[in-house]
């Protein structure tokens, strides 16, 4: 995907704050890292990148934009203009930090682009099981609420529910597989559909071997090598060695604030990426799966990227009774029945405003690391009482975090999907 003329955005009418949808194509294998530090044994894989990475990529364009724009009024002044603002001071204060950060992104959510057909493909959802069937092959089993045969127990909070097999299911070890379906792959499972293992997967992961720099003489340091690994987004060469697919990755995106086309580095060592408008559709929810959830009593919510919860596994805004109001959509009751979480994430990261030093100018500093449940994670609830007419549009690909910065910074956006009966599922169509 080559960069293109800026795309007009046409934010759709709503009460939300307004998100403009912008798609990002790495030109070079970009790095994400933990912050664990370079050694030997210690390399760090490839990581996919945080929402706050998002975050921060995103609300520093805005804050370039701001300081290009001091920059032209300090060149007003000094040509006699007195009435131009005074020149950016190169920092921001408090109230500018605040405001920054209340620009709210959503993502960064992975795409396949082919031909310029974008297919967003988002994570795997934590109730499909890989498992080998009756001749040997992989096919997808789904976990599903359900009652545990009499003498059997468990240990789960009360009120939740067991996820059980169907009968007949697979046995042995859940086999690796593609971590990233095709959004229609995802809708038609939480529709009940049995699903086939997705053509396309993730970038792979490419590794590079650096040499240290002596400090004394800035010139290669013999004998001091390190290797960093990174998400290779570029297209992958045909099977006949004779030229390139016109295939390749490419990240999705939402913003609270309209930006130009431009180059950004995203992630470590400064690689470039192109910054533009993406369609609005292509990150829209369908209108068919809309109209499939208005009428329902029972859903799911599946995380497109990792939450924050202040109980771990369980959302804050759930009462004891595992009752409560997403966030998004605070008129709308839920009850939980059941949740497919896989094992925790560490979020950590570095914060350029975490503290001050003592004469009001911020400081940089690493932010405290925290358990994430994982992208994937899928939650089964109950609609208690008459839920609002557009309760799916407004869940669609919105933060269910509980801090609002979290929620801000991207963290826990959902897909809320169908909950099918046993009879709904066999009704479906393999996919």
């Amino acid at each position: 995907m080559n960069p293109t003329p800026r795309a007009e955005h046409s934010p759709p009418a709503s009460t939300a704050p307004t998100m403009y949808d912008y798609l990002i194509v790495p030109r070079a294998p970009l790095v994400f890292r933990s912050g664990r530090p370079f050694g030997v044994g210690g390399r760090d894989a490839a990581h996919f990148p945080w929402p706050s990475s998002l975050a921060g990529l995103l609300r520093t364009q805005v804050l370039d934009d701001r300081s290009e724009a001091h920059a032209a009024a300090h060149a007003a002044t000094a040509a006699g203009d007195t009435g131009a603002p005074p020149p950016w001071p190169g920092t921001v204060d408090r109230e500018q930090q605040r405001a920054l950060r209340a620009l709210a992104a959503h993502g960064p959510l992975l795409a396949h682009c082919c031909a310029g057909k974008i297919t967003p493909m988002l994570p795997r959802p934590a109730d499909a099981l890989l498992l080998a069937d009756a001749h040997g092959a992989g096919a997808y089993q789904r976990l599903q609420p359900g009652t545990l045969p009499a003498g059997c127990g468990c240990d789960l909070p009360t009120g939740l529910r067991p996820l059980l097999l169907p009968p007949g299911a697979g046995k042995g070890k859940v086999q690796p597989g593609p971590r990233f379906w095709p959004l229609s792959t995802l809708l038609a499972w939480r529709r009940g559909a049995s699903v086939a293992l997705p053509a396309h997967d993730e970038p792979p992961s490419e590794t590079r071997t650096h040499v240290a720099l002596a400090r004394n003489t800035l010139a290669a340091d013999p004998g001091r090598l390190f290797q960093s690994d990174g998400l290779d987004f570029s297209p992958r060469r045909r099977a006949d060695r004779h030229g390139f697919t016109v295939e390749q990755w490419i990240f999705l995106a939402r913003f609270a604030q309209d930006i130009a086309p431009r180059w950004v580095t995203f992630g470590g060592e400064r690689r470039l990426s192109w910054l533009a408008a993406a369609p609005r559709e292509v990150l829209a929810a369908p209108p068919e799966h809309l109209a499939e959830l208005a009428g329902a009593r029972r859903l799911t919510l599946s995380l497109a990227t990792p939450a924050l919860f202040a109980a771990g596994w369980r959302p804050a805004w759930l009462n004891d009774d595992l009752c409560g109001c997403p966030p998004a959509c605070p008129d709308l009751q839920l009850r939980l029945v059941a949740a497919a979480v896989d094992g925790w994430l560490s979020v950590s990261g570095w914060d350029l405003v975490a503290a001050g030093d003592g004469a009001g100018r911020p400081t940089a500093g690493a932010k405290a690391a925290r358990k994430a449940v994982p992208a994937g994670a899928t939650y089964w609830f109950e609609v208690i009482g008459a839920p609002p007419d557009d309760w799916a549009e407004r869940l669609w690909l919105a933060p269910i975090a509980d801090d609002e910065q979290d929620r801000r910074d991207g963290f826990g956006l959902v897909i809320p999907g169908l909950w099918p009966t046993p009879q709904q599922q066999g009704e479906e169509s393999a996919c």
